[in-house]
């Protein structure tokens, strides 16, 4: 059993370092050891893992799909040999995390510091873009979607809902009025975020529950939210922007919002994990500290405008 569990390390190594070479420098064996490993492992399951020559090296499409429970297998052992090591199951070895880039910066990095602080044996990898990685290809072990989820095997959490909104800088109303209808608004500069779908169409829904498209023609693209809002309070045009991204600038004034009255669809904010049944103590501690202290900050938000 050990043997086995011992070739599940050398091939995640393998997997994760891209080459049997980094693999024995991480696990400090020699590269002979590593690629014996593998071809027992290969031989033990009765099938190729690994393709490899004198210049290529990738994962089979079986390798893929082993990676993901062999990660999870030695991540398992090892929390419980840690768990009996320190008498307690806290945290160690790497948490590797991503998430929107707007979002991130304002809330998954400080939760990141703050996290990092308590479990000093852990080392996180924070990877912030508004691409959307795939958990699994690109091995993340917690992924924060903020919009609308994808059908998936993956695993997600729900952490909250939001809804967009439709904003501009105070300089865009006293240019071109407040515009009274969907048309009024259709003809003022927009500003394209090109992380969505649909960038330049938007679904409204008035009080009556009646939706009407509406296609804008944009008149500055850019590829991250936080592009679009610089742009946006600026004084470029307008945009859709989730509401708890807003709420500060709408507050104090430097954005207003327009055509309250209509909605656009909501979306929710969530973690989303590989479909693997078991997830690191450090996959599963982070996951329950980032929603807990985001759900106080957003009590604390909602306290402070109601104070106003």
């Amino acid at each position: 059993m050990s043997e086995n569990l011992n070739r599940l390390t050398y091939f995640v190594a393998i997997a994760e370092e891209g080459t049997i070479t980094a693999a024995a420098a991480r696990l400090r064996v020699s590269k002979a050891v590593v690629s014996k490993q593998l071809q027992l492992l290969e031989d033990d399951l009765g099938a190729t893992l690994v393709l490899r020559n004198s210049r290529h090296f990738n994962l089979t499409e079986t390798g893929e799909g082993f990676y993901e429970a062999a990660r999870a297998a030695v991540a398992q052992a090892n929390d419980a040999f840690h768990l009996v090591r320190k008498g307690r199951d806290e945290p160690s070895g790497e948490l590797r995390v991503t998430a929107p880039h707007e979002f991130g910066v304002g809330y998954v990095a400080p939760a990141v510091a703050a996290f990092s602080l308590l479990y000093p044996a852990l080392r996180i990898d924070l990877t912030l873009s508004d691409t959307r990685f795939h958990p699994v290809e690109s091995r993340f072990d917690i992924a924060f979607r903020v919009g609308w989820l994808e059908d998936s095997s993956n695993t997600a959490r729900k952490l909250t809902g939001f809804s967009q909104v439709v904003v501009a800088a105070p300089s865009i109303v006293e240019t071109f009025g407040t515009p009274q209808t969907l048309d009024d608004l259709a003809r003022l500069p927009f500003i394209e975020n090109r992380a969505l779908k649909t960038p330049s169409k938007l679904t409204f829904t008035d009080k009556r529950g009646r939706s009407r498209d509406l296609t804008f023609q944009p008149s500055v693209t850019g590829d991250t939210t936080q592009a679009v809002l610089s742009v946006v309070k600026a004084g470029g045009g307008v945009a859709n922007m989730p509401d708890f991204i807003v709420v500060d600038a709408l507050r104090t004034g430097e954005l207003v919002g327009l055509l309250p009255e209509f909605a656009l669809p909501s979306g929710t904010i969530s973690a989303v994990f590989p479909p693997t049944a078991y997830r690191s103590s450090a996959t599963r501690r982070f996951t329950d500290f980032f929603f807990e202290r985001f759900r106080e900050q957003q009590r604390r938000s909602t306290e402070t405008q109601d104070g106003l």
